[in-house]
């Protein structure tokens, strides 16, 4: 009997024996955490042999073998036609890489908790495995996911595991295709790296969707994998990228969960599952939306994920970085939605974190300290998500340009806050959805406005048209602002 065989066993066992079944009306008891509902804010990490070329992004090793490609033909000019991706593993060498000092960053950051990507589509696991040979313990004698989850424990923060394992069924098939003599293709000594690397008979190799069905001993592998990553880790959240939502995986997915939150039972944790694109049936998991937004309040807690990078989730040589006051914006909307904000940083192969994203972290974890508490263990105001511009629900839309009439807010007992959601200072302020009224407004009882982080005077009044606030002076706080408003 194999390793996964055995571990396949395993999974049915705790099934059989544990509270939660394979079943969706089993799984639907599931409740998403309150710790994470309380902490709002976590970093996601992408971190791996794709950060050694440092360019393109963390796709370059899909990207390298596919002809029409930018990354490609930079391949193929820097290291030549026959490097294959594996060689990546040798120059692979973080000797920078200190746990510690990570945990610290996003700790004075304001994070709850911290997710890095345990294994992308590469193939290539950051953490040791007994199931495949390619994982850093065996090639490179660390464990570097454990090393990060027991420097974020001492500091108090939550640490998730992310898996991209199930694309990698097809992530190398561009190879197939164009470089027939290459390892990926040519030789079987390394099938356990690159997978089945599948063509469709098509030959159409980004028809991921509709021409590739995973077979069986995928599934079975994908499985066995994904729930070794959780008793080795036993982290408190497990995050899937996409691929999961196809009909086959159903089946495997439900074990997957089933299994999960038992061991989770058995670990005394709330634990939770992130999800996209209808994977999993609703209640059964935390709904993902990546790199967009819901256009509306959500009932159940949801996650948005970003990066500081328009352009890549890995760190490349040319990534081009959102200002922290845009990062700021769009997290201040996920939470008056309803959401959680995982924000993914991208740190270089010798295990260093950039100046530019630590300029990001250190402005946000300075804004955090003043208006954290319209942050964290809020949930959304009564008057509606926010007042002005309204963003389209979905993925890879986030972009937007918020003006003088564009407001978001918070509530918790006895404060509403209000962010003015616009990189720009001024000193008044008209917000029409906080006037006195009983529909389309409020009716308690203002007692003080306080701008978050200063001390500068706050003028008030408030009609059956709006509440209006103006400030004595320009004040000298890290936009945006938060005014608290407290209210009985």
């Amino acid at each position: 009997m194999n390793g996964i065989a055995e571990y396949l066993a395993k999974i049915d066992e705790v099934i059989k024996n544990g509270e939660f079944k394979d079943d969706w009306q089993s799984l639907s008891a599931h409740r998403t955490p309150d710790w994470y509902r309380k902490g709002r804010f976590g970093i996601f990490i992408h971190w791996g042999v794709y950060s050694v070329p440092a360019f393109g992004n963390e796709w370059y090793p899909r990207r390298m073998y596919d002809k029409f490609d930018p990354v490609c033909l930079y391949h193929k000019a820097k290291y030549g036609s026959d490097f294959d991706y594996r060689r990546f593993i040798d120059m692979f060498d973080p000797a920078e890489y200190d746990a510690d000092e990570w945990a610290r960053i996003f700790a004075d950051a304001g994070a709850k908790f911290v997710m890095p990507v345990c294994e992308h589509h590469d193939g290539i696991k950051m953490y040791a495995s007994s199931l495949n040979r390619w994982n850093m313990y065996d090639l490179k004698g660390r464990d570097y996911i454990t090393e990060l989850k027991e420097a974020l424990q001492k500091r108090g923060l939550e640490f998730l595991a992310s898996n991209h394992r199930a694309e990698h069924y097809w992530f190398m098939n561009f190879a197939r295709r164009n470089f027939p003599e290459s390892e990926v293709a040519a030789t079987e000594e390394y099938r356990d790296l690159y997978s089945p690397a599948y063509l469709p008979p098509s030959g159409n190799a980004g028809k991921t969707d509709k021409e590739i069905t995973a077979d069986r001993d995928w599934l079975e592998d994908w499985l066995a994998s994904s729930c070794e990553m959780i008793d080795r880790l036993q982290p408190s959240a497990v995050y899937f990228d996409w691929w999961i939502q196809k009909r086959e995986f159903k089946p495997y997915l439900k074990k997957f969960l089933a299994y999960y939150y038992n061991r989770g039972k058995e670990w005394g944790k709330q634990v939770t599952v992130f999800y996209k694109v209808g994977a999993v049936m609703k209640g059964a998991a935390t709904f993902d939306v990546e790199r967009g937004q819901v256009d509306g309040i959500r009932s159940d807690v949801w996650q948005n994920d970003t990066s500081t990078a328009r352009n890549s989730w890995c760190h490349t040589s040319v990534n081009v970085y959102k200002s922290p006051v845009e990062i700021l914006c769009n997290m201040i909307e996920v939470v008056s939605k309803n959401g959680c904000f995982m924000l993914n940083v991208g740190p270089k192969a010798d295990g260093t974190i950039c100046d530019k994203e630590k300029e990001i972290l250190s402005y946000i974890g300075t804004w955090m300290k003043a208006n954290g508490e319209a942050i964290y263990d809020c949930e959304p105001c009564e008057v509606g998500f926010g007042e002005g511009k309204k963003r389209r629900q979905g993925s890879f839309f986030e972009r937007m340009k918020f003006g003088a009439k564009d407001y978001r807010f918070t509530f918790r007992t006895g404060a509403i806050y209000v962010f003015p959601v616009q990189a720009k200072s001024r000193k008044k302020f008209r917000i029409k959805k906080l006037a006195f009224s009983g529909e389309h407004g409020i009716r308690y009882d203002i007692k003080s406005v306080k701008l978050l982080g200063s001390d500068v005077k706050v003028m008030f009044s408030q009609d059956e048209k709006a509440l209006t606030i103006c400030l004595g002076e320009i004040p000298n706080v890290p936009l945006p602002y938060c005014f608290k408003i407290t209210v009985d």
